[in-house]
């Protein structure tokens, strides 16, 4: 954002990052630094992992010359919320978001703050999680075998969709964002849509447990 080089990007994700957890995602992010040194250039004062609720990770982390500030990423709609410049840079945000989804890349935002500041949104980092090799014969064999095979994933919509052509599954995917607001005269043809569906996207823990509860009204031993 605002010419930002990607370099920096990178570099404030790194900081909200920390390899002693093993995740995956900033393992991720930390592989990307050209140049792992400059790391010892900063100390973390606090650090908070990612959590489903939160869906973000942040840092407060101090530099060479004592001046503290906070470093956080996680889901671009997330940090979108939190950044005092996001009338500003949504729509670009929103736009790279989806380009990187079409071609099966999930996104993270990445902001900082100075101690006392407010955030500012910095840019978009795309990350590649491609399905196991073997994924793809083992839904093949499964589907061969009369089990209906249907993908449950917290990724956005579009990412679930390339995920399921590359596997070879149907590309009905349902977003599941909103089936915690589902009214009651709508239950009946959610769950037939639930049934009829090759998949779910942003299941979350706060939408899991209705779509769980519209398979068992189904009563399909598919899902």
């Amino acid at each position: 954002m605002d010419g930002i080089p990607a370099g920096q990007v990178i570099l404030n994700a790194a900081l909200a990052s920390r390899a002693d957890n093993q995740d995956t995602i900033d393992l991720a992010v930390l592989g990307a630094l050209t140049d792992h040194k400059i790391l010892d250039d900063y100390q973390v004062l606090h650090f908070q992992p990612f959590d489903p609720v939160h869906k973000r990770t942040e840092a407060t982390v101090k530099n060479t010359d004592g001046k503290a500030f906070k470093v956080t990423k996680g889901a671009p709609q997330v940090i979108l919320e939190l950044a005092a410049n996001a009338g500003e840079v949504k729509p670009a945000v929103e736009k790279a978001v989806n380009e990187f989804a079409v071609r099966g890349f999930r996104s993270l935002g990445v902001a900082r703050a100075d101690q006392e500041g407010q955030w500012q949104f910095l840019g978009v980092l795309p990350l590649f999680d491609p399905p196991r090799e073997e994924a793809t014969a083992t839904i093949a064999t499964a589907r061969a075998m009369g089990v209906k095979v249907k993908m449950v994933t917290g990724d956005a919509l579009a990412i679930a969709q390339e995920t399921a052509k590359k596997l070879g599954m149907g590309t009905n995917i349902l977003d599941a964002d909103g089936f915690g607001d589902t009214k009651h005269h709508e239950t009946e043809q959610l769950a037939e849509s639930i049934e009829n569906a090759d998949g779910f996207a942003q299941v979350f823990p706060n939408t899991s447990s209705t779509l769980l509860m519209f398979c068992k009204n189904a009563d399909t031993s598919s899902a």
